[in-house]
């Protein structure tokens, strides 16, 4: 079994960072991301997070603390990537059930929220087994695909969570 850590960005996470965010499978899920792949707006995203977009934090997912994706709960909002040579491991549902955890934990929180694209089948699945809810179809934009997208919004309730948790024990 594969033993993540979090811990926060950090300068010298961009080499995996950018190899992750130059691969079209992963930036094309990702909301505001340019592509091609930019150096300079990667490099601005390996420092740990500051606040900006509200209360939260921004990790990096690691194995051995070497970056393999990332996950944040910012201003209530989930969102998260792994590097493809990781998937199909359960890492993804790994880190995304210790990150709501932590968030619900630290957070003054009654409900997190998550978008996803409509093509992005796994990341609904995985935001379904944790409990989220479908509430909402529209377009939003898309930095990397240049245009609005088809996305569907899911929600969260810490009841609902605590729930989950504690019919699975």
């Amino acid at each position: 079994m594969v033993e993540l850590s979090y811990r926060p960005l950090r300068p010298d996470d961009f080499d995996p960072l950018h190899a992750m965010v130059c691969q079209w499978s992963v930036t094309r899920q990702l909301g505001g991301w340019p592509w091609p792949a930019d150096p300079a707006f990667t490099r601005s995203r390996c420092t740990a997070y500051n606040g900006s977009h509200g209360p939260g934090f921004i990790w990096a997912i690691c194995v051995n603390d070497r970056l393999i994706g990332t996950l944040g709960v910012t201003g209530g909002s989930v969102g998260y990537m792994l590097d493809p040579d990781w998937h199909g491991q359960g890492l993804g549902t790994k880190a995304l059930r210790h990150g709501i955890s932590h968030a619900f934990a630290t957070q003054d929180l009654d409900v997190l929220t998550a978008t996803t694209w409509h093509d992005n089948a796994v990341s609904r699945r995985l935001l379904l087994n944790h409990g989220f809810q479908h509430w909402r179809t529209g377009y939003e934009p898309a930095k990397a695909r240049k245009l609005p997208v088809l996305s569907y919004a899911y929600r969260l309730t810490r009841r609902d969570w605590d729930r989950l948790n504690a019919s699975a024990t």
